[in-house]
């Protein structure tokens, strides 16, 4: 069935008799009957019971200079898709949040339009920044989230020491974490540099291959070095000082290299995603990512390379990525609560070991079509059975 929004009531109506609600707060739907409406204008949704939708917050934070901030391409795909089977998504931010609706954002007849909507039957959380994340506003979107029983996609971002910690805590995955520390110390580098010949430092917060240096030990010093440049020093001091210079005030981690295979002798890795269905947890894809010649990271934004999966298939033993994301992923519901998607960052050793680098919260988007259009229809599914409509 269609429903249609009326800009001067700033209500949702549907040419109907009996009595419909909307949203999570199930607010009545205006009965319209007679007027005359371009079928265009409608919005394809579905019905059980006396509800119809279901109605999708895609959460992110206002843009200084834009109505709203984040990923635009990915907010149409996912209208676009549920307008296929029935249902609206719409981008909201902690400002637009009132008591009993939700002014936000939708994507219509080719272009955004202000509406006000009813409060989500889900909340996607989309939000990019750290900062936004923990904003006074946001509270506030978990608060009504709690009182009204919404599902929350996506509670925060993954802090990467605190990830490591919960997670090392089952023996099945602690033998797949490289050895990390928290770094507090110059000494404590120090010590970690007469054990490893090269040692990662990672900020705790930070994505997408930002917030990375890779210290390597030289007969005559030391090299710093990022996906942009390399820099050498002759004392432990002196590397201690740039560290604090470059990350500032940041939390950081030191992290064993590990020597992962490579493909015409460049190293990669594996972009993994894991996504929940009818409480079930399944790999949706799996993206080969191969490090630039002068990069320290294999992420593309950074230097890196997409491969296809055949051109390393032979090293890679994907039941085993498998059986790890699964064992992942009921942990992380044992830490951090309801989830319904993550990726993970995943390399393969020189003897075929398979070692678990990073969890993300907020999977980006993935270059191969294939997986993008299999991880939209998965999270899709999502939206449908956690909002009680069918697919």
């Amino acid at each position: 069935m269609n429903i249609f929004y009326d800009d001067k009531t700033k209500t949702w109506q549907c040419d109907c008799q009996e009595r419909l609600v909307i949203g999570k707060n199930r607010l009545s739907l205006m009965n319209d009957q007679g007027t005359c409406r371009d079928p265009e204008d409608g919005f394809h949704v579905k019905k059980v019971g006396d509800k119809v939708g279901p109605f999708i917050g895609i959460l992110t934070s206002k843009e200084n200079r834009r109505d709203f901030y984040g990923n635009r391409a990915t907010f149409k795909r996912i209208q676009r898709y549920l307008q296929q089977y029935g249902g609206i998504s719409f981008v909201m931010i902690p400002e637009g949040l009132k008591d009993d609706h939700v002014d936000g954002y939708i994507f219509h007849k080719g272009e955004w339009r202000e509406m006000r909507f009813p409060l989500p039957d889900i909340i996607y959380n989309r939000v990019a920044s750290y900062r936004a994340e923990h904003g006074k506003g946001m509270a506030t979107v978990k608060a009504l989230a709690t009182k009204y029983a919404i599902p929350f996609y996506n509670p925060h971002f993954f802090e990467k020491w605190e990830m490591y910690t919960h997670l090392r805590r089952n023996p099945k995955i602690a033998k797949h974490l490289p050895q990390t520390d928290l770094l507090t110390s110059k000494n404590q580098l120090q010590k970690w540099l007469q054990q490893e010949s090269e040692v990662f430092i990672k900020a705790t917060l930070s994505n997408r291959g930002e917030g990375v240096g890779l210290v390597t030990v030289l007969d005559d010093g030391f090299q710093l070095a990022s996906n942009t440049e390399k820099r050498q020093f002759s004392c432990i001091d002196e590397v201690w000082d740039e560290l604090r210079r470059r990350f500032k005030r940041r939390t950081l981690i030191v992290q064993k290299k590990i020597w992962l295979k490579d493909f015409e002798s460049r190293p990669f890795d594996l972009r993994v995603l894991v996504q929940r269905c009818k409480d079930v947890w399944n790999v949706s894809g799996i993206g080969v990512r191969c490090a630039g010649e002068n990069s320290i990271t294999t992420h593309v934004p950074r230097g890196g390379s997409i491969l296809p999966i055949e051109d390393v298939q032979e090293h890679l033993n994907i039941e085993a990525v498998h059986d790890l994301a699964t064992v992942i992923a009921y942990q992380l519901e044992l830490t951090y609560g309801y989830l319904c998607e993550f990726s993970m960052d995943v390399g393969v050793d020189q003897e075929g070991r398979i070692w678990l680098f990073e969890v993300n919260s907020k999977p980006m988007k993935f270059d191969e079509p294939h997986i993008q259009e299999k991880a939209l229809h998965g999270l899709v599914q999502c939206f449908y059975e956690d909002a009680g409509f069918e697919f």
